[in-house]
C-alpha cells in the first residue's frame, strides 16, 4: 500500500535560500529541521491541513485497495 506521508516537498531555507527536502509526515508534526547552513526551520501544519490531508489519502488508497482486491471474487 502507499503511504502518502513518506513523500516529500521542497521548501527554501529563509536564511540562505537553499532547497531543502522534507516529508509530509514532518509536515504534519511539525518537526524542526536543520538547514546545511545551520538554520533551525519550525514546520507548520496550517489548521492540521497536512495531517487530515495525509489520513484522508491514505485511507483512500486503501480503500481502492480493497476494491481491487474484490474485484476479481
Amino acid at each position: 500500500m502507499i503511504d502518502i506521508s513518506k513523500q516529500t516537498v521542497s521548501i527554501n531555507c529563509p536564511e540562505c535560500k537553499r532547497s531543502i527536502t522534507v516529508s509530509l509526515k514532518q509536515v504534519a508534526d511539525e518537526v524542526t529541521v536543520k538547514c546545511n547552513c545551520g538554520q533551525g526551520i519550525k514546520l507548520t501544519d496550517n489548521k492540521g491541513s497536512a495531517k487530515k490531508s495525509i489520513r484522508d489519502l491514505n485511507k483512500s488508497f486503501k480503500d481502492l485497495e480493497n476494491t481491487f482486491k474484490n474485484l476479481g471474487r
